[in-house]
């Protein structure tokens, strides 16, 4: 994370989609709170494939109109939840639900590598822009 925004980068073990969504650490908002339907209301999502896949978060909720949206901002510190669903379909082609649960999505990842859980808590977003000195008098 770095001035204003947020980048989750994941890859899925089969085709599917991720969705995510960032709270403020200080908003209150916890773990046990949040809801599939708000991960998935936030819209920030991407598809994978194959290869891994980034999505770019740059405010709280990605809907229109953008100006009624809260932004992400820098010096501030994150937690982000993310949710996912496969591609599945049965035998008949028809979409069959395979998703993650809800206990998965709220727990902490606790390994990049290996996660086991959706939610990347206290994810700081630094000012990574350095102050300018203007001569005021001499």
């Amino acid at each position: 994370a770095s001035n204003t925004k947020i980048v989750v980068t994941f890859a899925l073990n089969e085709a599917g989609t991720a969705y995510c969504r960032t709270t403020r650490t200080d908003s209150g908002e916890t773990a046990g709170a949040i809801s599939i339907n708000q991960i998935i209301s936030a819209q920030w999502s991407a598809a994978y494939s194959s290869t891994e896949q980034t999505i770019e978060i740059d405010k709280l909720e990605n809907v229109a109109p953008p100006m009624m949206v809260t932004p992400i901002f820098e010096d501030s510190q994150y937690d982000v939840y993310c949710w996912a669903s496969d591609d599945a379909v049965d035998s008949f082609g028809r979409e069959r639900p395979n998703y993650m649960s809800h206990s998965y999505a709220t727990a902490d990842v606790t390994s990049p590598t290996a996660p086991s859980g959706g939610r990347t808590g206290a994810v700081w977003v630094s000012d990574a822009t350095p102050p300018a000195m203007y001569l005021v008098r001499a």
